[in-house]
């Protein structure tokens, strides 16, 4: 197994990707939905020369904003305060699972409306048994306290986007590494102090503990979904031109490629294609059933008329979408279906949206 230094690059290796796939340029205007990360990624951009605007509602989240060299804003998701076009890019980085699944289409469209191209970055459902089962504590958790913590697959996250959006690029970056023992026990020790903070059921805590505890306990990571939309026919961004972490080795191999989903006809030809990648080997955990990135750049993904319809009740899944069930045994089991994600890392609970108390 590897060990902490090496899934330490790897992880490098995935915000590389990531930034090289919002493709943000000195000189453009950026809005930025919240400060994810504790705002390292606002930080780089404004670094970088980018003039990065922070919607933010919360007094902590626009004080963060200004000090990491940004302009602050206060305003609302779903109305944001600014023009048609104002800004080359609108990012929700980490963000949007964080958010009522009720308001997700609203929130899309304003980012749609305000930006030229959209970039939507969020963690991938998990697949693994223990990341499921303390995902879906979690999620249930937040829920009874009013919040809102649910992650999505791929295919959610690109219907909203290529409702607004003539052109739908995606991305999965995924690990291919195994995150240490150790990291198992670390990530449950900061959700509990997150719970304890925010005054979750004891059920909740007691159950995670036990898992904790358990000597076959193993967390795989998040693969990282990247969409980002651009008006039907525009060139899309290749490449940031800058490394997001400077001198810093990042862990081999490289994901495929992009692959480009056409939502909507715009007559004229995709690029040539890239050759992918091969896949990496079953054993890191990748899941059947899991959308391939693509044969390449450019190529297309035309939606089938006589495609079967969605699982779900409703056009973009269910308001929850709690991966496997609530009620699937911690380990192992044929309850519950099989997410589209490769594993579950704790994402901070804060919500920078949130309004102050």
């Amino acid at each position: 197994m590897s060990g902490v230094s090496d899934f330490a690059r790897e992880s490098y290796r995935i915000d590389q990707q990531i930034w090289d796939a919002l493709a943000l340029r000195p000189g453009e205007r950026a809005l930025f939905l919240g400060v994810a990360n504790e705002g390292a990624w606002i930080a780089r951009a404004a670094e970088l020369g980018i003039d990065v605007t922070v919607l933010a509602t919360s007094d902590a989240a626009i004080a963060l904003s200004e000090k990491l060299g940004a302009t602050a804003m206060r305003g609302s998701a779903t109305m944001i305060p600014a023009t048609d076009n104002a800004y080359d890019v609108a990012v929700a980085m980490h963000v949007l699972h964080e958010i009522d699944p009720g308001f997700h289409t609203q929130v899309v469209a304003e980012l749609a409306r305000v930006g030229k191209r959209v970039a939507i970055v969020e963690p991938s459902p998990p697949a693994d048994p223990l990341g499921k089962r303390i995902a879906a504590l979690y999620a249930r958790a937040k829920r009874e306290a009013g919040q809102f913590e649910a992650y999505q697959p791929l295919e959610y996250w690109r219907k909203l986007l290529a409702l607004v959006k003539g052109d739908v690029w995606q991305n999965l970056f995924t690990f291919t590494r195994i995150a240490p023992k150790d990291a198992v026990s670390e990530t449950i020790a900061l959700i509990l102090d997150a719970m304890v903070i925010e005054e979750m059921p004891s059920a909740y805590l007691d159950e995670l503990r036990e898992l904790a505890a358990r000597r076959d306990a193993q967390l795989l990571p998040l693969s990282r979904i990247v969409l980002v939309g651009i008006t039907s026919g525009e060139p899309l961004p290749q490449g940031s031109g800058a490394a997001f972490r400077p001198n810093v080795a990042l862990g081999p191999p490289p994901a495929a490629p992009a692959e480009k989903t056409l939502a909507g006809a715009s007559g004229r030809p995709a690029p040539a294609p890239v050759p992918a990648s091969p896949p990496p080997p079953p054993s890191f955990g990748f899941a059947a059933e899991t959308p391939p990135v693509g044969a390449g750049m450019g190529t297309p993904e035309l939606p089938s008329p006589a495609a079967p319809p969605a699982r779900q009740a409703s056009p973009f899944g269910g308001p929850f979408a709690l991966p496997g069930g609530e009620d699937e045994a911690p380990f192992g089991g044929t309850a519950g279906e099989p997410g589209t994600g490769f594993g579950w890392t704790w994402e901070p609970p804060e919500d920078p949206l949130k309004k102050p108390d």
